[in-house]
């Protein structure tokens, strides 16, 4: 069986003919209103637009989400009398969840480790340190579809947990962090085209596909 492909349009990756079956892509769709560089621990929400019904029955929803880092790390020595070294890093766990808990559970965060080496009660810091890192899933569960569907957003209760690691040699040592952390995304959505739409992309390409033939004999 012969297939045509047909593309319509920047909103439209691709529309398909071919064993009866039309599908059609939507996004990457930007966050509505996406949360900007924040001091950690936050609980907020972000938003997404939803997929228009009138366009045709949604199929699945790729959500792509990402979190900028900047931390600042202290670390001291609070021995008297012993020497310390090691590592120091901030671990951010970034959850993006919806009310069903039908999501990915959460993302992690790293900056990059800081290295130290301290004198019985020394103290140093990091500077500033960034990372950054994100998730991309694909959800066909109905209760997701069911809540990116519709003329208005969909909101996903978003929040931070944030930790300092430290792997350390010698003397009693803490550390501590001072974190912002961001979150941003986009939505893409596929979807099955209604026929009647579909029939109108096909009858509108045919006298193309026909001139086509017509050069090539």
């Amino acid at each position: 069986m012969r297939v045509f492909t047909f593309v319509v349009g920047a909103g439209l990756a691709g529309l398909f003919w071919g064993s009866s079956v039309q599908a059609a892509v939507l996004g990457p769709e930007a966050a509505v209103a996406p949360i900007g560089a924040t001091l950690t621990d936050w609980a907020s929400s972000i938003q997404f637009p939803q997929f228009n019904p009138s366009l045709g029955t949604l199929l699945s929803v790729e959500i792509n989400v990402s979190s900028n880092l900047s931390t600042t790390l202290t670390v001291s020595n609070t021995s008297p009398d012993s020497s310390s070294s090691g590592t120091a890093t901030t671990e951010l766990q970034m959850t993006v969840q919806d009310a069903g808990n039908n999501l990915a559970p959460f993302f992690t965060v790293y900056s990059p480790s800081f290295p130290y080496s301290l004198g019985p009660g020394g103290s140093i810091s990091s500077g500033l340190l960034t990372a950054s890192n994100g998730s991309d899933n694909t959800y066909t569960s109905a209760p997701v579809l069911a809540e990116f569907t519709g003329l208005g957003d969909a909101s996903l209760n978003a929040s931070t947990f944030t930790q300092t690691l430290l792997a350390n040699t010698g003397g009693n040592t803490n550390s501590s962090q001072v974190t912002d952390a961001s979150l941003n995304g986009t939505v893409t959505y596929v979807y099955s085209v209604p026929e009647p739409a579909s029939l109108g992309l096909i009858l509108a390409g045919l006298p193309l596909l026909a001139a086509r033939r017509r050069r090539q004999a």
